[in-house]
């Protein structure tokens, strides 16, 4: 019993040290707060002291007693100082001053014996007087007690419930232990034990309270998964020690079938364990019953946010069967089934969890039951009958006859009805009032905006495929396009010049050509061709190449070339292309009788080429924000729109840069700068492709 006694009592002190931490961290300055954290603070004084005189055995007694004095003063001060913010009788303002006079004159007696030693004088201690005093003093803690849960308002006895449950108890023990005492004149030693253990878990009770009574002053906030936890662990710690109680008596009292019924009861009470621990119902209704008799609010809206939003944030399943668990187990419910809205105003299933659907349920969006909901945000209790008492509003006869179908839940975007979750009936029953409500609606409105952000992004995705899709289609076509003008050309040419030998050589060389676009082509299409290679070429080779190209349509290109050779690093067909397209806008700028100059220079270590037309020009604004956009362009059916925007890309993949002089009614002037590349870092293959490239 020693040992048990220390125990005790040091667990009590280490109990009550982390509620006054916690309290003392809480505080904000009010006095009630204040003599609350001044009575666990003793409290913790008072166990110490205990154990440390059950260790030793050579502590006077009077210093036992003056601890539980002090013990009491404070609870006394706390209890009194809550009883005097109520209306109050002179008969209980008297008993009031009575106790605080009390415990101050036993405190005074404890120390008598202090005094006489001080002075030399030996001075008797009367156990019974202190004996006596306590019982009086937990007497007086009860009346107090009993007199603020009378007065109290009947609004605020929730509030103080888990107070009078704590310091009644601990009053209460106490009138016991000193009652036997002053009757049988010694200490229970059974109760004088196991009264630390009992103090112990009255603190945990006296946190619950000051976090329900913030008027106190004491901002204490309970985590309720803590307690949830700590809540099962008590009850499964209540458990075993009822099974090694009952163990214990089997083996005792069975006789020969003792030990074996002693087994059996232990296995049988590991798998009942077991069974409730892996039972979701039995969770939730645990969960339930915390969350009604411990919490000022049925939800933590803070975790219940984070719980939302890492459901849906995560990658373990589609986000609308996330999206369906993520509102389910914010009601705890097992299952539910998700209705979107499609493009014909149907709610058709989108994802089911746990809960099967009819094949083909189809429902229209027009139904007032759902108007009412879009326009109320209502959310529908289906065990309930219709609002207002209107039949038309009774939710559809397909979803209350889905199994246990429970809440019909709007999910709202903008004040638009973008489907709705039905969820399953609750593995704990339980009342659905206000504050599901709030919470719901917050809850499907996010859910909304996520669904609604991931069909947007779906349907973007989806448009820049098609914009992947077109972009190549117009640059097929464009390419397309000037391979039909030179054929054009030639067929309207060829009843004149059929019989020129000239003409034919030139005719079969512009089909040659054609037809190595097109083949160029087919193999990109097929992606059976070649990674672009950009080597080092002369930049003549590559306008001899654009210019007779060109030659076909007139105004002809006159080339004005600088009297060295330059290098630069391109392809040969992709430059020679980009030159042709502006080469021949320019001819179709200057029309027939114009004029189209092509100069080359260099210049800052750069090739300037100037394609120079005298055609009618643009204005600033239209070479700022027309000249280059994709799939814009000022030749109706004749033109494609890309070829000064596939200019302008290909020089600046090569680190170059084009530049536009333009006035209207006297002309444009191109300007295309490349990096130039020394003479020195020549590279054969890449010369022996472009003198390739440029034959006929």
């Amino acid at each position: 019993m020693h040992d048990i006694v220390i125990a005790s009592y040091l667990i009590a002190a280490c109990v009550f040290l982390v509620g006054t931490v916690l309290l003392a961290l809480s505080w904000q300055g009010q006095r009630t707060g204040a003599l609350l954290i001044l009575a666990t603070a003793v409290s913790v004084l008072w166990g110490a002291l205990l154990a440390y005189a059950e260790w030793r055995r050579d502590v006077a007694t009077n210093w036992v007693f003056l601890a539980e004095t002090l013990r009491y003063g404070a609870w006394l001060a706390f209890t009194g100082a809550l009883l005097g913010a109520l209306p109050m009788t002179g008969l209980l303002r008297g008993l009031r001053v009575a106790g605080h006079a009390l415990w101050i004159l036993l405190a005074l007696y404890c120390l008598w014996p202090v005094a006489g030693a001080l002075h030399g004088t030996p001075v008797a201690f009367n156990l019974y007087v202190p004996l006596f005093g306590m019982l009086l003093l937990a007497l007086l803690g009860v009346v107090f007690l009993e007199q603020i849960y009378r007065n109290v308002d009947p609004e605020q006895r929730w509030a103080l419930k888990f107070l009078v449950i704590a310091l009644g108890v601990l009053f209460a023990y106490d009138v016991f232990l000193y009652s036997y005492a002053v009757l049988y004149r010694q200490v229970n030693p059974s109760a004088w034990a196991a009264r630390g253990f009992v103090n112990a878990l009255l603190v945990p009770l006296l946190v619950v309270a000051a976090a329900r009574n913030p008027e106190w002053s004491l901002d204490v906030r309970v985590s309720r998964r803590a307690v949830f936890y700590s809540s099962s662990l008590l009850v499964v710690a209540i458990y075993i020690i009822a099974t090694a109680v009952g163990g214990y008596y089997v083996r005792l009292y069975g006789g020969n079938w003792g030990r074996v019924a002693e087994i059996t009861l232990i296995c049988f009470a590991a798998l009942v364990v077991l069974l409730l621990a892996s039972s979701g119902q039995a969770r939730s209704r645990l969960r339930v019953f915390l969350h009604k008799n411990f919490f000022s609010f049925r939800h933590d809206y803070r975790e219940e946010w984070l719980r939302l939003t890492a459901a849906l944030s995560g990658g373990d399943s589609e986000l609308s069967m996330r999206a369906v668990r993520a509102l389910a187990q914010t009601m705890d419910s097992p299952a539910g089934v998700l209705l979107m809205c499609g493009e014909t105003d149907e709610l058709l299933p989108e994802a089911h969890w746990n809960l099967p659907t009819p094949a083909g349920l189809k429902l229209s969006a027009h139904l007032p039951v759902f108007e009412f909901m879009r326009e109320r945000n209502w959310i529908y209790n289906l065990a309930e009958p219709p609002p207002l008492g209107h039949a038309a509003l009774q939710a559809p006869a397909e979803l209350r006859g889905l199994p246990r179908a429970w809440l019909l839940v709007p999910l709202l975007l903008d004040e638009r009805l973008i489907g709705c979750v039905v969820l399953a009936e609750a593995r704990a029953r339980r009342a659905f009032d206000w504050e599901d409500i709030d919470l719901l609606r917050a809850a499907g409105s996010h859910v909304a905006g996520v669904l609604a952000q991931a069909s947007i992004a779906r349907r973007l995705a989806e448009a820049r495929q098609f914009e992947g899709f077109n972009r190549l289609t117009a640059f097929l076509m464009h390419d397309l396009k000037n391979v039909a003008a030179q054929q054009s050309l030639l067929l309207q040419n060829a009843e004149r010049h059929k019989r020129n030998p000239e003409f034919i050589d030139d005719m079969l060389a512009t089909v040659a050509n054609s037809v190595r676009r097109i083949t160029r082509l087919l193999e990109q299409l097929r992606g059976d061709a070649a990674p672009t290679a950009h080597g080092r070429v002369q930049l003549a080779a590559v306008i001899d190449k654009a210019l007779e190209e060109c030659q076909a349509q007139s105004p002809k290109p006159v080339y004005q070339p600088v009297a060295e050779n330059l290098w630069v690093r391109a392809n040969v067909e992709q430059l020679a292309t980009v030159l042709g397209h502006v080469l021949r806008n320019a001819q179709d700028a200057a029309q027939a009788h114009g004029h189209v100059t092509l100069r080359t220079q260099r210049e800052a270590g750069q090739a300037l080429l100037e394609i120079e037309d005298d055609g009618g020009g643009m204005d600033e604004a239209f070479i700022r924000d027309r000249l280059f956009k994709p799939f814009f362009t000022t030749k109706a059916s004749r033109g494609m729109g890309i070829g000064a925007y596939q200019a302008r890309e290909y020089v600046r993949s090569l680190g170059g840069s084009v530049g536009v002089d333009s006035t209207p009614g006297r002309g444009t002037v191109f300007r295309i700068r490349l990096p130039l590349v020394e003479a020195e870092a020549a590279d054969t293959v890449a010369v022996v492709d472009s003198k390739l490239a440029a034959a006929p």
